[in-house]
């Protein structure tokens, strides 16, 4: 697969690397490596360390690896810090959650872990309080809510190339609903579009109404599954695209999704840690570690017309990706769905 000259991209190698749209050439940051129309600087100082980084050298990447799914079904979008701009202030969650944490009685006796798994094992006053927390931050970052930069053009240009949206998010499914019209507003969309992203799936969401828990968040790859097994779809054949190593990057990973697009606006990493410990094996740190990096939705869009243009060079009409074949039953605690393969992709 080979991508266009134009679109900036960052190939992660099993080092940390930094971001550069010039030429392959040496420079002043440091040995730049090229791979057909790739080019990409190597710096680990550049990159925060919730990147992965991997120091055994022996492991590269050949060019005839595929960083994007050859024939991609859909795309399944993260909300927060991907979708829309990075707003909510995981930093100020994590005290304010922390802080319920140490005054409840069961809280108090408990390890710090994630922000989000913790209220479910408080007292119902504690739970009670950690719940406002979360609907008076997540409330502010609706009222800011901006929508990435070039986030609607790469949503339409999805649409009219027949590929599935979705969105899987550990937000609340109203406030997708209301990114979702923000995003209408941006967009020329057919009057029979119904919906631009389906399905959603939120922390609320369940993949059965019956069900009594709704589907774990990431980076818990069950949302992604739960997807695949709606669109009818291997995740071999699906783009996950995110803005965060340890929920994002590991989700589609241990789902198996054929593309793992990490989205860093301006080259920077934001927090959007919610509080969980990472691993340090070499299996822990290949779940976080992206096939591909990009600055921009808008780079991305560039880097999916050029797998689609060639998908149409070998003759492949996108309406008949169907992303369908027989394998193995993936079990988990909320649903089954059947998929040929899952595990960490190597990068």
């Amino acid at each position: 697969m080979f991508l266009s000259p134009a679109a900036t991209v960052l190939l992660l190698l099993p080092t940390a690397l930094c971001f550069t749209s010039s030429p392959t050439s040496r420079n002043s940051v440091g040995n730049t490596v090229g791979l057909d129309n790739y080019s990409v600087n190597e710096d680990a100082s550049s990159t925060s360390s919730l990147i992965p980084e991997l120091n055994d050298a022996s492991r590269s990447i050949s060019s005839n690896e595929q960083l994007l799914p050859s024939s991609p079904f859909g795309v399944i979008f993260d909300m927060d810090g991907t979708l829309i701009k990075h707003s909510i202030n995981f930093a100020e969650m994590r005290q304010r959650i922390y802080e319920v944490v140490d005054a409840d009685p069961i809280g108090k006796d408990l390890e710090k872990d994630c922000v989000l798994a913790m209220p479910q094992r408080l007292t119902e006053e504690g739970q009670r309080k950690c719940h406002e927390v979360f609907v008076d931050i997540e409330q502010r970052a609706v009222d800011n809510m901006q929508l990435q930069d070039g986030g609607a053009e790469l949503v339409q240009f999805l649409i009219e190339s027949g590929l599935k949206t979705a969105v899987l998010t550990r937000n609340m499914e109203k406030n997708v609903a209301h990114m979702m019209e923000l995003y209408k507003n941006e967009m020329s969309i057919n009057d029979d579009v119904v919906t631009i992203f389906d399905p959603i799936v939120a922390r609320n969401t369940k993949a059965n109404p019956d069900d009594d828990e709704p589907l774990k968040s990431k980076p818990n790859p069950d949302g992604i599954l739960h997807i695949c097994k709606l669109w009818g779809c291997n995740p071999k054949n699906v783009i996950f695209v995110g803005d965060s190593a340890n929920d994002d990057m590991s989700a589609a990973n241990r789902a198996g999704c054929g593309g793992a697009v990490l989205l860093q606006p301006g080259g920077c990493q934001l927090d959007t840690d919610s509080g969980y410990a990472v691993g340090d094996t070499e299996a822990e740190i290949m779940e976080r570690t992206p096939s591909l990096c990009v600055e921009s939705l808008s780079d991305l869009k560039l880097c999916i017309e050029s797998v689609l243009d060639e998908q149409k060079k070998n003759g492949v009409v996108q309406s008949e990706v169907s992303g369908e074949e027989d394998g193995y039953v993936y079990s988990s605690d909320s649903f089954s769905v059947t998929i040929p393969s899952i595990g960490v992709k190597g990068v």
